[in-house]
């Protein structure tokens, strides 16, 4: 029953996906818009599109790399010379490096074909934020999300769920293939509504609600604490935005203590989901040790993340120098380690060593300096708290080792270097191409 479900609403988004990019929406728009919703739709349909069909390669690769060549294509060349994204070209080195190195040819394709699919949609993103501003970039790109909402919503509605966990806990996933993707197409639709400003889409407060409640039931911790930053702040604005200036102190102190307050009435009536978090982050000093001290009782705290995470750190420290460095290369963590680390930063410093991890950590960094220097102060904390959101959830599962993750990651990084203001000297304004962007 549920598959009519997908079919029926699925119809519905594309026919809201044509009307969208239809009106007043230029090509980069149009492009990001319906490259994400072509990653929801096929993933939705992950019995048929999982599965290998020409090469090895399965309708969701196909469609990635289809994705990633238009979107490299269709972009001026003379964006992808933005000094802003330097930092990041050093993290692709250090992956290249890594992988030719180690001579991880397969791996690194596989990697390098999901950054590329990245980079096309965080370019285009700062292409269509040019050519327009962000909110109207952003309400356009709310119908990409239609699908993966909706069937949440149906999901809940009509029982449609999966169990998860050793514990029986249970997700409410649309019918999608895995809560941890899931989750991250549920946070990428609540930062879309909240970075969007006041006033610019009606029901702005409850869509970014229903946006917090279906993260909630998708049952996913990680996505759940990377969201809190982010929802805190949306709390905060749109609350202060009703309290006269000189009742601001006293707000922000009373809003302070409420928040606390409710986070710690969260942790109480979810306990059972967070319990091993909590057990984490008051054992860290007794769980830092080798893997072979391990309890039995120890390896399966945080779901046998910290249990993985030792055993990655492991291998890494008693590594040759050489390895040390570069890393063993993308994905040789599969068929070494029982599943992947669970955590971003420990992967890369497995995968591309010290110089890799320092890299992509540099990349990050400067990200966040950019979005500091957005003028609209309200807009860069929000985009800041996500970015900080998304770090924290880097930290006990890997984002960015599936497309959804790094759509999610686009979209931030789009919105960090678009709205500010470029100096002279960022490689790409001479007269014909600022011209360009203006048209």
């Amino acid at each position: 029953m549920f598959l009519a479900v997908k079919l029926l609403f699925s119809l519905i988004s594309a026919w809201l996906v044509w009307q969208t990019i239809r009106q007043h929406c230029n090509k980069y728009l149009a492009f990001v818009v319906v490259a994400i919703w072509l990653r929801f739709f096929l993933s939705a349909f992950h019995q048929i599109t999982y599965d290998p069909l020409i090469a090895g390669f399965s309708i969701n690769a196909l469609a990635s790399i289809g994705i990633a060549a238009t979107g490299l294509l269709m972009l001026p060349p003379k964006v992808y010379q933005l000094r802003v994204l330097l930092p990041l070209y050093a993290f692709f080195v250090a992956v290249v490096a890594s992988g030719v190195i180690n001579g991880g040819v397969s791996g690194l394709i596989n990697v390098m074909v999901k950054w590329m699919f990245f980079l096309s949609i965080a370019c285009a993103m700062f292409m269509a934020i040019r050519k327009t501003d962000k909110d109207f970039v952003l309400k356009k790109l709310l119908v990409s999300f239609f699908l993966p909402v909706s069937l949440a919503v149906m999901s809940v509605l009509l029982g449609e769920v999966k169990a998860t966990e050793a514990d029986g806990s249970a997700s409410y996933i649309g019918g999608y293939n895995h809560e941890a993707a899931f989750s991250m197409i549920i946070a990428g639709f609540i930062l879309v509504v909240g970075l969007l400003s006041p006033g610019a889409i009606r029901f702005r407060g409850a869509l970014f609600a229903l946006g917090c409640v279906v993260l909630v039931l998708v049952n996913y911790r990680t996505s759940v604490l990377a969201i809190l930053p982010l929802a805190a702040i949306f709390a905060y604005t749109a609350m202060s935005s009703k309290i006269a200036p000189r009742y601001q102190t006293v707000f922000f102190f009373a809003a302070f203590f409420g928040m606390g307050m409710l986070f710690l009435m969260a942790s109480y009536t979810m306990q059972d989901r967070f319990a091993d978090v909590f057990v984490f982050l008051t054992s860290i000093d007794d769980l830092i040790k080798a893997p072979f001290y391990y309890s039995e009782a120890e390896k399966d705290i945080f779901s046998a993340r910290v249990y993985l995470w030792s055993l990655y750190i492991y291998e890494y420290v008693n590594g040759s120098f050489v390895h040390q460095l570069v890393g063993w290369g993308p994905e040789s963590w599969s068929g070494v380690f029982p599943k992947y680390a669970h955590n971003t930063y420990v992967s890369y410093l497995y995968e591309y060593g010290l110089i890799g991890l320092l890299t992509f950590l540099f990349a990050a960094a400067s990200f966040v300096v950019q979005a500091m220097r957005i003028k609209n102060k309200q807009f860069a904390w929000m985009l800041c708290s996500s970015m900080v959101g998304f770090l924290i959830m880097n930290f006990a599962t890997m984002p960015l080792w599936n497309i959804e993750g790094l759509i999610l990651f686009a979209i931030l990084i789009g919105n960090a270097i678009g709205p500010v203001k470029l100096p002279r000297n960022a490689w790409f304004d001479s007269p014909a191409f600022v011209s360009r962007l203006a048209n």
